[in-house]
């Protein structure tokens, strides 16, 4: 059996029907779930992953998402936002030496930032808003 993948456009239609529906749901999986069983026919399966739904999802005025992280490796170099894989924005500070540093990175996509202590996804809430 083969899968079929959404459109953009059905997806984003469900996307708003479901979460008007539930106007909340608090983790993507269950998200995904819903978004499933209102795309099942009988001769069709479909799929779609969790980052499609959530970049779709951010690119939506109707839909907010509320990111919740942890902390994690201040080593680790970030190449993109780790929510929506847009490019991340470098907040600069001068020293007191007349240095530059980053002191924070912030995504103007999403909303998601993280500083010296990184701070790694660990789950999002999806709210309909009206």
């Amino acid at each position: 059996m083969s899968y079929h993948i959404p459109s953009d456009e059905q997806l984003t239609e469900i996307l708003v029907k479901v979460l008007k529906k539930a106007y909340s749901i608090q983790f993507q999986s269950k998200l995904k779930q819903l978004i499933m069983d209102e795309l099942k026919t009988d001769d069709k399966k479909y799929g779609v992953s969790v980052q499609r739904l959530r970049k779709l999802a951010i690119k939506n005025p109707h839909i907010t998402i509320e990111i919740h992280s942890r902390e994690g490796d201040p080593d680790k170099i970030l190449k993109g936002c780790p929510v929506c894989d847009h490019r991340l924005k470098h907040v600069k500070n001068l020293t007191i030496w007349g240095g530059v540093v980053t002191i924070e990175l912030q995504c103007p996509n999403c909303g998601y930032w993280t500083g010296k202590k990184k701070r790694v996804p660990t789950r999002y809430i999806f709210h309909y808003k009206k």
